[in-house]
């Protein structure tokens, strides 16, 4: 087995990953946070950060410029109210109802008791084409419907479930996926917010790429146009202590849920096993603090998590070399080497702040440094590093743009060249793991989880541009993201049209294009990730 076959094998599932982790990071609306618990009613309401209708700070961004027609917030989707919105982006309301409730702090009056019921059901084709053929492939075709209930907020708490049922052809998955996203209950308690039960937690205040959330899983095998759709519920406890103009936030998720890839490829000799995730015990859930200071002029966050990160890198598992014994003779045969998705722990520090300048200029910020534990010994971790954004928005009349500047440093970098194994060696050698295969076997995994890991160069500079215009009564949006990798020569569009045919019916219609040259990581998934994508939706 030539590791260069190892090589091409795992390099559409592992730079599948890298691209959906560039896709998910940068081609992600930030939606207002979906898992902030709502204030008690009886809570007082801050003083607001000054911010125009373009800035988007933690407590204000989901309402800084109307949800895009057909897309996200006119669907029914967006948020029932506008209450602490983590990571808001100008462009898109929170598809999870969860962050339904008041903005942060905001007085709400008592509703009668009850129950809301609402949802939607939409149905979705993604065409792209198929990978090494001069022809086109449904990537995605589905219809789902999607049932939310909201127990209606008293003064000691409420509650809040959706439930997703999906038919037809989502990547490798065929028939119907039943999907609990959320089921959750809010308890208020003074100045006491807790949430309990599975819920999704976003951190951070970047448009595109935001270092400091690291919490909430995602599962890149969806196609969607609602770029929120592809994060995961986990089980776990958020709670908020308000002491004004400071909030005090802790995060606890006592269980492990990966981020989900796409089906990895594989060449003859090369199989993945069973994945390497950390039992369900409390000492490996992951923990996260986080300080808020909330000030008229500027909004800004400190913050601290340790525990396993939701992207797994690949680790070896076994080497089976070819020379068995068979009654006491040598007999040579075929090896196989066996990896497997492996988890590792790490501690994030983060920082991010929100903030305008001459009143009409929004102005936000986000870095983090990530330092995996012991990465020199473990092939599947990365090395630290610290990334950084800085971005501008405004609303200009009907337009709105975000321009953000990208960047990464890799602490303790080198490059590790993607190096191979003649596969004589393996069927030459016996027994498990035999030494002579070892170190070249995870030098290739080295060089893949340091594309996984987006890890290329030492230092990295990227930027992102949002646009949109809204018209026709804002019944009409017309929107784009770009971002371009100017390290590694890639680059990614993403352009979507969306229209109200009615108050309750949409359509979308747009793209999601990958570009770079063939040796980089969007060069090698231009094919497989690349599609246009139409979608009737109906909201309820």
């Amino acid at each position: 087995m030539n590791l260069s076959a190892l090589q091409r094998g795992l390099r559409g599932g592992v730079s599948a990953a890298c691209a959906c982790s560039f896709m998910f990071a940068l081609g992600t609306a930030r939606a207002a946070d979906p898992s902030v618990p709502a204030p008690s009613p009886d809570a007082k309401s801050p003083a607001p950060a000054a911010a125009p209708s373009g800035a988007a700070t933690e407590s204000s961004s989901a309402g800084t410029a109307t949800p895009p027609p057909g897309g996200e917030g006119a669907t029914g989707e967006a948020s029932g109210g506008g209450e602490v919105s983590t990571g808001s982006g100008l462009f898109e309301s929170s598809q999870s109802e969860s962050s339904a409730g008041t903005s942060s702090g905001a007085a709400e009056a008592p509703t009668s008791t009850g129950a809301d019921f609402n949802g939607y059901v939409r149905g979705d084709v993604f065409v792209g084409k198929e990978q090494n053929q001069p022809h086109g492939e449904m990537k995605a075709v589905y219809s789902e419907l999607s049932l939310k209930v909201r127990v209606r907020k008293e003064k000691f708490g409420d509650a809040y479930a959706e439930m997703r049922f999906r038919y037809g052809l989502q990547g490798e998955t065929r028939g119907l996926t039943v999907d609990p996203r959320e089921a959750y209950v809010n308890l208020y308690a003074g100045p006491l917010d807790l949430r309990l039960g599975q819920q999704i937690v976003v951190w951070g205040r970047a448009d595109a790429l935001n270092p400091t959330s690291n919490l909430t899983p995602v599962d890149f095998r969806i196609h969607s146009p609602v770029e929120d759709d592809r994060r995961v519920g986990n089980v776990g406890a958020r709670a908020f202590l308000k002491f004004q103009p400071i909030r005090l936030e802790g995060v606890w998720m006592p269980l492990y849920s990966p981020t989900e890839l796409p089906p990895l490829p594989l060449p003859n000799q090369v199989y993945l096993g069973d994945p390497t995730y950390p039992h369900p015990r409390i000492e490996n859930g992951t923990e996260a603090a986080r300080v808020h200071l909330e000030l008229p002029a500027v909004e800004m966050s400190v913050s601290y998590l340790y525990g396993y990160a939701p992207l797994p890198g690949l680790g070896l598992q076994t080497i089976m070399g070819g020379v068995q014994n068979v009654n006491g003779l040598p007999v040579q045969g075929t090896g196989s080497v066996t990896v497997t998705r492996t988890a590792y722990n790490h501690q994030v520090l983060g920082f991010d702040f929100a903030t305008t300048l001459g009143g009409w200029l929004g102005v936000r910020g986000e870095a983090a440094y990530r330092d995996p534990y012991h990465f020199r010994n473990r092939v599947y971790a990365p090395n630290p590093d610290v990334q950084y954004v800085l971005g501008v928005d405004h609303t200009f009349g009907e337009v709105s743009v975000i321009l953000q500047y990208l960047g990464r440093y890799t602490v303790n970098w080198r490059q590790h060249p993607q190096t191979t194994v003649d596969p004589a060696i393996i069927n030459r050698e016996t027994g498990v793991n035999p030494p002579a295969v070892v170190g070249p076997v995870e030098d290739v995994l080295r060089a893949k989880n340091q594309i996984l890991f987006s890890q290329l160069h030492r230092t990295q500079n990227m930027a992102s541009l949002r646009l949109e215009w809204l018209t026709l009564h804002e019944t009409l949006s017309l929107s784009a993201l770009g971002f371009a990798n100017f390290s590694t020569q890639e680059w990614l569009l993403f352009p979507k049209v969306g229209y109200n045919i009615t108050d309750n019916l949409s359509a979308t219609v747009g793209a999601e294009i990958y570009q770079g040259p063939d040796n980089t990581l969007f060069g090698v998934i231009k094919s497989e990730l690349s599609a246009g994508y139409a979608e009737l939706r109906m909201a309820f």
